[in-house]
């Protein structure tokens, strides 16, 4: 199947995530500890976000996009063995990238719009049909982008009303840049948007950090650019009281973080109460007779039904 080389780049990316995740538990091993490190984007330095659950549901989405059957297998393995699902996910994303390169390598030099060597041809009929690579693969991601878009733009007119105004107004004047502005949206409340439909109160933490993110990156621009050192010595305060304020807001959304873990562990624990007093029971030997004697006569009454021999 031939994969584009979007679909190569967010292999990179979960990749990245997966390898920062690394790096951060290796950090906490040796006893350092940097909050920032797991809510802050990526800047300038390179970092990436841990690998936590946001993380992990977001590389499981695009991998289930290339291959659906390994990202079936990964989640049922995450159900049984969180750490070994986390393992097996980094070999995967490497197995993946490598492989999907390995295609677009392979694809190179040859026309736009035609397979590369061992790249089976995907039209309108189904493989091996006439078309473009990867036409229905391609039309597929762009029918569920303008899916998410037109459900993007039901939630801004709902709960940002004046942003939706905007878009609106820009659709109509320059349809180009109205494009490219709606996906600038859709990236930014994304996440406030899928927390609403479960947790309404971590949408609220996220919504409070979007302006100071905003002053974070200005200010950083604007200490760059001071030339004075009283001028720059302000801002740096300024700087200070935004992130003093971040700070307040992730030990918030850590806070509902470990009520959620709470409230996973208390489920865990009724489930493990319910199945040691269904072990002990099943080690009564009395219980024992009484389910063999009657799974025997089941098995018998069953051959009866049907006397071929």
């Amino acid at each position: 199947m031939k994969t584009s080389y979007g679909i190569i780049l967010v292999l990179a990316m979960a990749m990245a995530v997966v390898s920062a995740g690394s790096r951060a538990w290796g950090a906490e091993e040796q006893g350092q500890e940097d909050i920032w490190l797991e809510y802050e984007p990526r800047r300038g330095s390179g970092r990436w976000q841990e690998l936590t659950d946001e993380s992990i549901k977001h590389i499981m989405e695009r991998l289930a996009e290339v291959n659906p059957a390994k990202a079936a297998e990964l989640a049922k393995l995450r159900d049984k063995n969180p750490e070994e699902f986390k393992a097996e996910l980094t070999k995967t994303i490497r197995e993946e990238f490598r492989q999907r390169l390995g295609e677009q390598r392979g694809q190179m030099g040859s026309r736009r719009g035609e397979p590369g060597p061992n790249v089976p041809v995907m039209g309108p009929g189904g493989p091996g049909e006439p078309g473009r690579r990867g036409w229905y693969s391609g039309r597929r991601r762009e029918e569920r982008m303008r899916e998410r878009y037109a459900e993007h733009l039901e939630w801004l007119e709902t709960n940002e009303p004046e942003e939706a105004q905007k878009l609106a107004a820009l659709k109509e004047k320059e349809p180009g840049l109205y494009l490219r502005q709606i996906a600038i949206s859709f990236r930014k409340w994304r996440r406030i948007q899928e927390a609403e439909k479960d947790n309404p109160e971590l949408a609220q933490v996220l919504k409070e950090d979007l302006p100071l993110r905003d002053a974070q990156g200005k200010l950083i621009r604007k200490i760059k650019a001071a030339g004075d050192d009283d001028e720059k010595k302000e801002l740096i305060e300024e700087l200070k009281e935004v992130l003093s304020d971040r700070f307040d807001l992730i030990v918030r959304r850590k806070q509902i973080e470990y009520e959620q873990l709470l409230e996973k562990l208390k489920k865990l624990q009724e489930e493990i109460e319910k199945s040691k007093a269904k072990v002990e029971k099943w080690k009564n030997a009395e219980f024992k007779e009484e389910n063999v004697k009657a799974h025997l006569e089941a098995l018998i009454s069953e051959t009866q039904k049907f006397p071929w021999h």
